[in-house]
């Protein structure tokens, strides 16, 4: 199993991330994970893919992570999705907002419409207080 999952650094892009490697685990796979971000954020990028990478080291689960400068993440998804011909897109359903550099409101919706394989929306759980 392949599993490309949209990772920005908000919880939601977090869970989807954590809800992927319970999938790798369980049915033997690997996780490609894309950071879109625009020119001049390079030090953001990197501090999500050293996260990133901690988290799957950690759990022992093959991976790539890619970082794709442009302004859609949502094609950036599906494109990759067919390069690599994955079997499931992972995405939180929201993002960190405008001013982020990965919008996961509109892109989750977009990557359910136009995607060639399934996808997974992940929701953040709510912690009680």
């Amino acid at each position: 199993m392949k599993i490309i999952v949209g990772v920005d650094g908000s919880k939601h892009s977090i869970q989807a991330l954590e809800e992927s490697i319970k999938l790798v685990k369980k049915f033997t796979g690997n996780i490609v994970v894309i950071t879109v971000y625009t020119l001049g954020n390079d030090e953001e990028v990197d501090k999500i893919r050293q996260d990133v990478v901690k988290r799957l080291d950690k759990e022992r689960v093959v991976h790539k992570f890619m970082g794709i400068v442009g302004s859609n993440p949502s094609r950036a998804l599906i494109d990759i999705a067919k390069e690599e011909k994955c079997d499931l897109i992972a995405v939180g359903s929201r993002g960190l907002g405008s001013t982020a550099t990965f919008f996961l409101g509109s892109v989750s919706q977009e990557v359910v419409t136009k995607a060639p394989c399934n996808v997974l929306v992940v929701k953040t759980k709510l912690v009680p207080n």
